[in-house]
């Protein structure tokens, strides 16, 4: 006769096997970034040096199959902001896969670059006052949702 196993115990048994499992994961992560840490600072060190430090919010990478550098930078003039514009050229010569998408409400773009052993995550944002970007209105949008209540009998 099979003998049940109760369930928080067979939760907490999951969720150890999960959390083994998650670690696992990240030192897997850990040593593959570092193995390549060399290269990505040899290769993209250059591009990253004339960033000020009041533009640049966050930067940081995430090594899941392929390195990822995320950078946010804030306050720009405009999208021609020569910091900006001095990354995107930096990243050209590597690549000219570069992805961007706008996000007008909040005066930001994102650009995503994909390089053969790096991708690139840039969200660049406008200062508000910019004498060269604004967001104006194209118009309103009115969205009609359905709301609920719980009927029990």
């Amino acid at each position: 006769m099979k003998r049940k196993v109760n369930p928080l115990i067979q939760a907490i048994n999951k969720s150890i096997e999960s959390s083994k499992y998650e670690g696992h994961a990240l030192i897997t992560r850990a040593k593959r970034l570092e193995e390549q840490r060399m290269i990505i600072r040899a290769k993209y060190q250059e591009g990253f040096k004339d960033l000020s430090e009041s533009a640049v919010s966050t930067l940081y990478i995430t090594n899941n199959y392929k390195p990822t550098i995320h950078l946010t930078l804030n306050e720009l003039d405009g999208f021609k902001d020569p910091q900006l514009i001095q990354l995107l050229e930096y990243f050209m010569q590597y690549t000219d896969k570069i992805e961007e998408r706008e996000w007008p409400a909040y005066l930001n773009k994102d650009y995503n670059i994909t390089c053969d052993d790096v991708n690139i995550s840039i969200s660049a944002y406008v200062r508000d006052g910019s004498p060269t970007c604004r967001k104006v209105a194209t118009g309103t949008k009115i969205e009609e949702i359905t709301t609920y209540k719980i009927v029990c009998d």
